[in-house]
């Protein structure tokens, strides 16, 4: 399950707060949750019914439910939910009966920490589930279209086991003179060789049986009697599930530019005309042979089409096929032909880029990336827009083997959380120490110390802007952190060592200063620009923190609606009496404020009963979930139509394609945010009234 993505959650808990608690847990470590809390047996039946659940965390009894009703519903329904007891006290017999029950597990009250990491766990096997049986799903449909290629093939070809024919298709039926593939059933396959030939055919079966592989020329019989001179290779392969081998015949010619057709096929994918998988891992082998010896160095590519399986649920399999031989005549057709390219999954292509240059390949991979996503991919009267993952990794004298470079680009196309970008393989660092802490946060915390001291942070500006018109300018500031290397550092990466270092302050403010900075000197040019400036919880607590804003902005001479402070709603959950009083604050101040990634909260509409902030900005998720959801798009425009009742304005991140702008402004959204918009800036540099959605 992707990180990005949210947890479906089903809690049974006595108290609401608890409950809370747990979402905040949850979000902390970076999960956003979409939860319900349970109110009855017949409640949980409905949810269970409505739709699919990722997790559920439940105590012995809330109520009149309990936890064996919860789990005999579940198994009852046949749904898939692993389920986590939360134990009410330490006591070993109750954590055995939960067991017994049928918990996956047995979480302690006061062990959050534990909590998290039993919940990846099963959110983890939820997942392996869920891809093998979605992979049982695509087998069966696979199976089915290679039988059909097997069938349609030119190529005669029969599968053997214990030198039996047990299949044959019918271009080895008309080599033979056979009417019908049928006709093969039970005749062995010596009897097709001819006497003078047949000791050499069972030398090399022998010789077969030993590496797996062979080739040779064989004088054979048809069914008139008529020799035929083939060339014969073997191969292992299965067969409805049985292992058996692959016999492929072909009868020689003098014609040898179809003999060189013929061999460049067995190394081609037929539905892309890239090569296969198998042909690319021989060349990557040999890849790391000649680097490993200093004499040649390369670059592997893995590029992984992102969230293909909407387009395969949209287009249908058929089309999606077309969809990828599209991509791939595209990629093909802009790629030099000493770089060797391969298809190498189901949606995801490999390149074998030759050279050791980091700097050229990162060039190529970017140009890649940017073809493919302004790039209409018109199939059957649709158009498919399409972005890629691409992952890279040096291959080098101290590279491992192949299999291992595979698995390093991989992991670094993975790292793209939302897609459409380039990254290197980084190694990751190892975690030490007696507190479970690593080497990496400790550094971070200085990292974020010397970037306080010395304004070595970045500050970048995203655009927000108005789905309806108006040219409103108004950015979101990012933070990033660089190391040694400039290297950067999402908040992700750095806002919880600096809150354990006690940082968190002095770091809204470093941000607040040079925002406001960088925005007086931009308005004095005639702008009238206005920044969404991200604040913690922390500085909500501090009495000190308003004040100094208001000199701030006098300083500046900057008006006070200027700036927009917006707080994350699992803030303003946790700290609901610091919340209030921070926003009527900033009230009395005259600037503006906004909740950010709200939705994720069991209630999020009762925060607007404490709060009345002028922007609700909804988390990114609910614009990558109404993609190909019906139920989800009706979601959204209720609760859009829900928050603009009482009078704030909307906006919603994370748009990164253009397929949702349109349910969006039937909703009545009134401002987007994401990379399809624009990717986030190194200055405020941006055309808001020359926009084109």
């Amino acid at each position: 399950m992707s990180k990005t993505s949210p947890i479906r959650l089903l809690i049974l808990e006595n108290s609401q707060n608890r409950a809370e608690e747990l979402i905040v847990l949850l979000r902390t470590a970076g999960r956003a949750t979409r939860a319900h809390l349970l109110e009855s047996e017949s409640d949980l039946i409905q949810r269970l019914n409505e739709q699919a659940w990722d997790l559920c965390l439940a105590r012995q009894a809330v109520n009149d439910l309990t936890i064996e009703q919860v789990i005999g519903q579940i198994k009852g329904l046949d749904k898939d939910v692993p389920l986590i007891m939360l134990a009410d006290d330490r006591d070993p017999a109750s954590i055995t009966a939960g067991l017994k029950l049928g918990a996956m597990d047995v979480a302690l009250e006061d062990d959050g920490e534990r909590l998290l990491l039993l919940i990846e766990r099963e959110l983890g096997n939820l997942e392996s589930r869920r891809s093998r049986r979605k992979a049982e799903v695509e087998l069966r449909e696979t199976d089915r279209r290679n039988q059909l290629l097997l069938d349609s093939s030119s190529a005669a070809i029969a599968y053997v086991h214990e030198g039996m024919h047990i299949y044959t298709n019918r271009a080895y039926a008309e080599l033979f003179g056979y009417e019908d593939p049928d006709d093969f059933a039970g005749i062995p396959v010596i009897d097709l060789i001819a006497a003078e030939d047949q000791d050499k055919f069972k030398k090399f079966l022998r010789s077969y049986t030993k590496s797996q592989e062979g080739s040779a020329d064989f004088s054979c019989v048809a069914s008139d009697d008529s020799r035929i001179i083939a060339s014969l290779s073997l191969s292992p392969a299965t067969y409805e599930g049985e292992p058996c081998t692959q016999m492929i015949f072909r009868a020689m010619t003098d014609d040898s530019e179809f003999e060189d057709r013929i061999r460049e096929i067995s190394s081609q994918d037929l539905l892309t005309g890239l090569y296969n998988r198998p042909y690319f891992i021989e060349q990557l082998d040999s890849a790391v042979d000649q680097a490993s010896k200093g004499q040649q160095g390369y670059v592997l590519f893995y590029i992984c089409i992102d969230d293909f399986n909407r387009v395969r649920a949209e287009a249908g399999i058929s089309n999606a096929d077309l969809v990828l031989g599209d991509l791939a005549a595209l990629m093909r057709s802009y790629i030099d032909d000493m770089h060797m390219m391969a298809r190498f999954g189901d949606d995801e292509f490999t390149l074998l880029y030759k050279g050791a240059d980091k700097e050229g390949a990162a060039t190529l991979a970017e140009e890649i990336r940017g073809l493919i996503a302004g790039h209409l991919a018109e199939i059957s009267g649709k158009s498919f827009q399409l972005t890629v993952s691409i992952g890279l990794s040096l291959i080098t004298e101290n590279t491992p083997a192949g299999e291992e470079i595979i698995s390093r680009a991989h992991k670094a196309a993975t790292t793209i959380e939302s897609g459409n970008g380039v990254s290197f393989f980084q190694p990751i660092q190892v975690k030490v120490g007696e507190e479970g802490k690593s080497l990496s946060s400790e550094n971070i915390k200085q990292l974020v110390r010397d970037a306080i001291a010395n304004n070595t942070f970045r500050l970048m500006f995203q655009p927000i802007i108005s789905l309806h018109g108006d040219d409103e300018a108004q950015f979101e500031v990012l933070l990033r952190l660089l190391d040694e290397e400039a290297n950067e550092l999402s908040p992700a990466q750095f806002l919880g060592p600096a809150e354990d270092a006690g940082l968190l302050e002095k770091l809204d403010r470093w941000v607040i200063l040079q925002s406001i900075k960088m925005l007086s000197v931009h308005r004095a040019a005639g702008s009238k620009t206005r920044l969404f400036i991200n604040v913690t919880h922390c500085s909500m607590a501090d009495t000190t923190f308003l004040p100094w804003i208001s000199v701030a902005l006098k300083a500046a001479r900057l008006p006070s609606d200027a700036i927009i402070f917006q707080i994350h709603e699992n803030d303003a959950t946790s700290y609901i009496k610091h919340a209030t009083k921070f926003c009527q604050g900033l009230s009395q101040l005259h600037c503006k404020t906004s909740i950010n990634h709200f939705g994720c909260s069991l209630n999020p509409f009762n925060l607007l009963k404490h709060l009345t902030p002028d922007y609700v900005k909804l988390d990114g998720s609910f614009a990558q979930q109404i993609v190909d959801s019906p139920e989800k798009q009706k979601d959204l425009i209720d609760m859009v139509k829900a928050l603009q009742s009482t009078g704030v304005l909307t906006a919603i991140s994370g748009v990164e394609s253009p397929s949702v702008l349109s349910t969006l402004w039937q909703a009545g959204v009134n401002f987007i945010q994401g990379y399809y918009i624009s990717a986030p800036l190194d200055n405020m540099n941006y055309d808001f009234t020359n926009e084109d959605l």
